[in-house]
């Protein structure tokens, strides 16, 4: 909160330029899959000699996604298009496994068909690589339509809190930040001696981070490379959404508990961030416990241990891991944004955390019933996804406009309080008086 952020070799962002491909699957993506290609087609990057390639995966669409794939890899050779007609359809990490055959570099980046990276995302992105035990990357990712409802609002802010504060403090504190699947990226011969990605989870994202970390490499975090996102606009869709995330970090959970418990190339503190990381979308369903237990503990009396000192620190324990460490989060990353009037949007996230409670209980005992089937070689749902209604460019060039006009006529410049040569006059004087007592 009141320190100097790790800035993850950002001083290296446009000297270090190893070669890159970037892979974006595509599953019916007409809205957005043009806004996305101009993006990488102004990239600011090097984009000579086969060091920079884009490969849009066309993953069994049927709309016209592979017509405006087409067309930017008939004008553009750093564009690569991929088209699985047969076999398509059946989720974001196969279709990312089929990128990868197709990627030639050693860097591979991967973004979802909704963002909006700036020119200099890709620079800053690569510069860790620089440092060899880096085996993956991460940037922030920011909603840039928030002003459209509630929920696009309580969606912002919660983003702010998950990168600003979640994954910078990680970052800054060796821990475990995590690779979310998109605004980032790995080595390509890393993820091949791990096992590229997991086809049976519903976050690949999650299972790709651990086995980074179990394999002894680190995943950094990029605060500046900021991408820009479509954020949900309904309680419905966020449903959606927040149920798939949580059923397969709970799928991580069951895989990598004991593993990171055992390994031997975490520290200890890593593996207590780790177990903390895999039961992030388990904790609603804790809390949950903890509400039902209180109210019949008030409904059939205190327990006699109820007066005693050490119950009085398990409330207080319980309070701020559980029910306001929410508030505190989003709110420090309010603050480290400087974004003081987005603090009145901090009692919205009561709902949010009631929402998350129950949506996530019941995600928990779905990935139970997923990982029955996984046992039994049964694959998960295929491409679950949030749809795009494409707004996203109109939305980021509004805010952009209106930042211009508001600040049209200003001159931003650091106020001076015209003292400087009254310092630099009484520091002289104070090295002559300095030189005149030793006899100078």
């Amino acid at each position: 909160m009141f320190k100097e952020q790790r800035r993850c070799h950002q001083d290296l962002a446009g000297a270090y330029t190893p070669s890159v491909s970037i892979l974006i699957p595509m599953h019916k993506e007409e809205k957005v899959a043009d806004d996305i290609m101009k993006r990488f087609v102004e990239m600011d990057y090097p984009k000579y000699g086969g060091r920079y390639e884009v490969i849009a995966i066309d993953d069994g669409s049927t709309d016209a996604t592979p017509s405006i794939v087409d067309d930017y890899a008939s004008k553009f050779s750093f564009i690569k298009a991929v088209h699985r007609t047969g076999n398509g359809g059946n989720g974001k990490p196969e279709a990312l496994n089929v990128g990868l055959k197709v990627a030639s570099n050693e860097i591979v980046l991967t973004f979802d068909a909704d963002y909006l990276p700036p020119r200099d995302c890709i620079k800053r992105l690569v510069a860790p690589f620089a440092d060899v035990e880096v085996g993956g990357v991460m940037g922030r990712v920011v909603p840039v339509n928030s002003p459209e409802s509630l929920v696009t609002r309580i969606m912002d802010i919660e983003r702010a809190g998950g990168y600003q504060v979640n994954q910078q403090a990680r970052y800054n504190l060796n821990l475990i930040p995590q690779f979310g699947g998109t605004v980032g990226g790995f080595r390509r011969s890393v993820l091949k001696a791990v096992g590229e990605f997991d086809e049976t989870k519903l976050a690949e994202d999650t299972d790709l981070t651990y086995k980074l970390y179990l394999h002894g490499w680190k995943v950094a975090y990029v605060n500046a490379a900021e991408c820009y996102e479509e954020a949900v606009l309904s309680w419905d869709m966020r449903k959606k959404q927040l149920t798939r995330w949580a059923i397969g970090h709970d799928q991580c959970f069951f895989e990598y508990f004991f593993e990171t418990l055992r390994s031997r190339v975490l520290t200890f503190w890593q593996k207590i961030d780790g177990i903390l990381l895999l039961g992030v979308y388990i904790t609603p369903f804790l809390i949950l416990i903890g509400w039902l237990t209180g109210m019949v503990t008030y409904l059939a009396g205190a327990p006699w241990w109820c007066s005693f000192f050490p119950a009085i620190l398990f409330i207080f324990a319980y309070n701020s891991m559980g029910n306001f460490a929410v508030f505190a989060e989003t709110g420090g990353s309010l603050f480290l944004d400087q974004r003081r009037r987005g603090i009145w949007l901090l009692p919205l996230m009561l709902l949010n955390l009631l929402a998350n409670v129950w949506v996530c209980s019941k995600a928990f005992f779905q990935a139970i019933f997923l990982r029955q089937r996984r046992l039994e070689q049964v694959k998960p749902p295929v491409w679950i996804k949030t749809p795009k209604r494409g707004v996203g460019t109109d939305n980021y060039n509004k805010a952009l406009n209106n930042f211009r006009n508001n600040n049209a006529h200003r001159w931003d410049k650091t106020e001076r309080s015209g003292y400087g040569m009254h310092f630099y006059n009484d520091k002289k004087n104070a090295e002559i008086r300095k030189n005149h007592r030793k006899g100078g």
